[in-house]
C-alpha cells in the first residue's frame, strides 16, 4: 500500500520523471531507509548522500558506515561528507540545526552539479510538517509558516511527505530494514521534539486524527498562500525597487498599503525577519533615521524616504596591518602606498587621497571598521569629533555608513578612508618625508 501511494503521490505532484536522476539525502534512520527502499524499488535511478555532521561522536561514525554498507550491498552509488558542524556554526553565528541544514543543501548542490543529478529527495513525513506548522506557529508565523512543509521546492522532492511516521514504522518491519536510531530524538530539550513528544499526544487525546485534521488545515492554508502571493506581488511591484544587493522600500507608497504589516511580515521572511521582528520593523516607518533591526543574514533600516533591506556586512573581524614596505592591498578597499619627499609633493583636493606625515605614525598602521565611540580631529578643526557625528554631519545614507573604514596609528584615527583625515596627521612646514594613501574608485 506505501509503494503504491508513494508512486501516487509522486505522480500528483509532478516530483520525478523516469528520466530523473534522484540524490537521497539518508541519514541512517527509519525514514531515510524506508524513502530509499522505496525509490529503489520504483525503478527510478537514484543515488545516496550521507552527511556526518561530527555530532554525536562514534555515533555519528557508525551511522555513515552504516549506510555506505547498506549502499555497497545494493549496489547503490554512495557520496559521504564529514563536516565540523559546531565550528561552522560558531564561525558564522549559526545555530547548530541552521548550520547542518546550510552545510547539507550546500553539499546535495554540489552533488548535483558533479554527478548531474536531478532531484534531491527528502525523507519528511507528514508527522514532521505538522510539527513544523505548531513549531512555527509557537514562535509566531506568517501565513507561510502554517502551510507546512513544501511538497516540491525547486530540485527538493519530498515523497514521503503524505505518511505518517506510524506507517513508516509498519512498513519497515514488514519489510525488515534495519535503520539507526538517533539518541538524539529522545530528548525534549529541542522544541521539535517537545512537541512531538508532549504536545501532540496531548492533542490526539482530543482528536485521535489530530495529524490528518492540521495537515489539511495547511493545505487549505497554502492553497490561500496562492491568493495572498498574488496580492503581495501586485504591491511589490509598486513598493519595491532594487539597488544592487540591496531593496528599497518607498515609505509613502507603503503608508498607504493595505495590510502592510502582513506585507512586511511576508516579504522579510525570504530575508530571515521572524513576524514579530517585520512587525517591529513597520514601526521603523514612524522613526527617525538610522534606527535598524537585524536578522542573522540582513539589516533593515530607515534612511530618509526609503526602508532599505541589504545583507549584513561582516566587518568586525577586518583588522589590516600596514606595514612601511606594504605598496597596496586589495581587500577589504582597494589601495595603494607611497612615500615621497615632501619638497615634490602635490597636495590634491581629492577625499579619496590623504597625504600624511610619515613622522607622525607609528607603523604597523591599521585598517578597520569605524566603532561606536571612534573619535578623531577633522582636518580643519581643533577638536575631537565623534565618527559617527562627522557621518550625520556630511549627511553619508545609513547604507554607506556600514561600508566605512578607519587607518590608524596606535590608538589615534589617521583617516576615516575616502571622507577626512586627521587633522594631527597632515602635513606641515616642518614635514619632511609624505606618506600617500590613494583609495581607488
Amino acid at each position: 500500500m506505501l509503494q503504491s501511494r508513494l508512486i501516487d503521490f509522486m505522480r500528483s505532484h509532478q516530483m520525478a520523471s523516469d528520466q530523473d536522476k534522484i540524490l537521497v539525502g539518508v541519514s541512517g534512520g527509519i525514514d531515510s531507509m524506508v524513502l530509499l527502499h522505496l525509490l529503489i524499488h520504483t525503478g527510478l535511478s537514484v543515488g545516496v548522500a550521507h552527511c556526518n555532521f561530527s555530532l554525536r561522536g562514534e555515533e555519528s561514525d557508525g551511522d555513515e558506515q552504516f549506510v555506505r554498507y547498506y549502499c555497497l550491498m545494493n549496489g547503490i552509488q554512495f557520496h559521504s561528507i564529514r563536516f565540523d558542524t559546531m565550528e561552522y556554526a560558531k564561525e558564522n553565528g549559526f545555530s547548530i540545526q541552521v548550520a547542518a541544514r546550510k552545510l547539507r543543501y550546500a553539499y546535495f548542490d554540489e552533488l548535483c552539479r558533479e554527478h548531474k543529478y536531478t532531484r534531491i529527495a527528502i525523507a519528511h513525513n507528514l508527522n514532521d510538517s505538522v510539527e513544523t506548522v505548531l513549531l512555527n506557529l509557537s514562535r509566531g508565523t506568517g501565513l507561510k509558516g502554517l502551510t507546512g512543509i513544501k511538497h516540491v521546492n525547486g530540485k527538493v522532492i519530498r515523497p514521503l511527505l503524505f505518511a505518517l511516521r506510524s506507517e513508516i514504522e509498519e512498513y519497515a518491519n514488514a519489510h525488515n530494514i534495519n535503520y539507526r536510531e538517533d539518541s538524539s530524538n529522545a530528548t525534549t530539550k529541542y522544541k521539535r521534539n517537545f512537541i512531538r513528544h508532549k504536545v501532540l499526544p496531548l492533542l490526539q487525546n482530543l482528536n485521535p486524527s489530530v495529524y490528518q485534521s492540521i495537515a489539511l488545515t495547511a493545505a487549505n492554508l497554502s492553497e490561500s498562500q496562492v491568493l495572498v502571493d498574488r496580492q503581495l506581488e501586485q504591491i511589490r511591484s509598486t513598493l519595491v525597487r532594487g539597488k544592487g544587493n540591496s531593496f528599497l522600500l518607498s515609505l509613502s507608497k507603503l503608508n498607504d498599503v493595505p495590510a502592510a504589516q502582513l506585507f512586511l511580515v511576508e516579504f522579510l521572511a525570504d530575508f530571515g525577519f521572524t513576524p514579530s521582528q517585520a512587525r517591529e520593523a513597520y514601526n521603523l516607518i514612524h522613526s527617525i533615521s538610522g534606527k535598524f533591526i537585524e536578522s542573522e543574514t540582513h539589516t533593515v533600516f530607515h534612511d530618509r524616504e526609503f526602508l532599505i533591506v541589504q545583507p549584513k556586512i561582516r566587518t568586525e573581524d577586518i583588522d589590516i596591518e600596514i606595514y612601511p614596505e606594504t605598496e597596496s592591498i586589495d581587500e577589504p578597499l582597494k589601495m595603494i602606498f607611497q612615500t615621497f619627499d615632501a619638497i615634490i609633493i602635490n597636495i590634491e583636493k581629492d577625499t579619496k587621497v590623504a597625504n600624511l606625515d610619515w613622522q607622525k605614525l607609528k607603523f604597523p598602521l591599521r585598517i578597520r571598521h569605524w566603532r561606536p565611540g571612534d573619535r578623531f580631529i577633522p582636518l580643519g578643526m581643533k577638536g575631537f569629533k565623534k565618527v559617527s557625528d562627522f557621518l550625520i554631519d556630511i549627511k553619508l545614507p545609513v547604507a554607506d555608513k556600514q561600508k566605512v573604514f578607519v587607518l590608524t596609528s596606535g590608538n589615534d584615527i589617521v583617516w576615516v578612508i575616502g571622507y577626512r583625515i586627521d587633522n594631527r596627521f597632515r602635513i606641515d612646514n616642518e614635514t619632511q618625508r609624505v606618506y600617500k594613501v590613494i583609495m581607488l574608485k
